[in-house]
C-alpha cells in the first residue's frame, strides 16, 4: 500500500474492526480498545482536479512571465509580512517548485514530497 496515499488525503478503508481488552498484570478491567486492521486503503479523490483559469488569470500568468526578475518576485512573495531573510525565502520557494513526482522508464517511482528542516534562533518566523 506504499505510495497509494498521502498525507492530506481523503481515504476509504476496508479492514476488521477489533475492540481489543487492556490487560493489567494479566486481567482485564472491562476498559476495550477499539482499532481496525486495514486490509486495504482507497483514495477517494484519486483523480485530481484541473485548476479553473479564467481568461485574465492566463493574461497575467503570461504578463508575469515576461519579467527579468521572476524569481525575486515569487520570493518575495512569501510571507511578505516578514522582513528579510531573502536567502531563506528563495531556498523555501526552489523547495516548493523543485517538489514533482517522477515516473522513471524502470518503473521507479520517485514521490515529489518536500522536506524542509529550519533551524535558528527564537522567535524569527520559522514556522
Amino acid at each position: 500500500m506504499v505510495d497509494k496515499i498521502k498525507p492530506g488525503d481523503r481515504v476509504e478503508v476496508t479492514g476488521v474492526f477489533r475492540s481489543v481488552p487492556f490487560a493489567n498484570g494479566g486481567s482485564t478491567n472491562g476498559v476495550f480498545r477499539n482499532c481496525i486492521v486495514a486490509t486495504g486503503v482507497q483514495n477517494i479523490h484519486a483523480e485530481k482536479e484541473k485548476p479553473i483559469m479564467s481568461e485574465s488569470d492566463i493574461k497575467n500568468i503570461r504578463k508575469i512571465a515576461k519579467e527579468k526578475d521572476i524569481f525575486d518576485i515569487f520570493a518575495n512573495s512569501i510571507a511578505p509580512s516578514i522582513e528579510g531573510s531573502h536567502f531563506v525565502k528563495k531556498a523555501i520557494l526552489l523547495l516548493l517548485l523543485g517538489g514533482a513526482e517522477k515516473n522513471l522508464e524502470n518503473g521507479t517511482h520517485l514521490r515529489g514530497d518536500i522536506n524542509l528542516l529550519m533551524v535558528g534562533d527564537p522567535s524569527t518566523a520559522k514556522s
